[in-house]
């Protein structure tokens, strides 16, 4: 009888401990998934700003080109 007990008790921890583990390794994938999520969120707004970046250095690119060209046109014609 002792031995019965004994082994109840056992297979009680087992399942009990087992449920403990599922419950923690499920809230950890659910942080995983929320803390990827946020990083795609912000690595898309780097990505944005970048792009904005680049059409704001090619406005200025061609700005300095047409500059060039005025400032020559301008010495000719002195």
């Amino acid at each position: 009888m002792t031995v019965e007990v004994s082994m109840l008790i056992a297979i009680a921890g087992c399942f009990i401990g087992l449920a403990g583990w599922l419950s923690g390794r499920d809230k950890k994938i659910a942080n995983d998934g929320e803390w990827k999520g946020s990083i795609n969120t912000k690595l898309d707004i780097l990505i944005e700003s970048n792009k904005q970046i680049n059409g704001i250095l090619e406005t200025l690119s061609d700005y300095g080109t047409r500059i060039t060209v005025l400032e020559k046109t301008m010495k000719v014609k002195e």
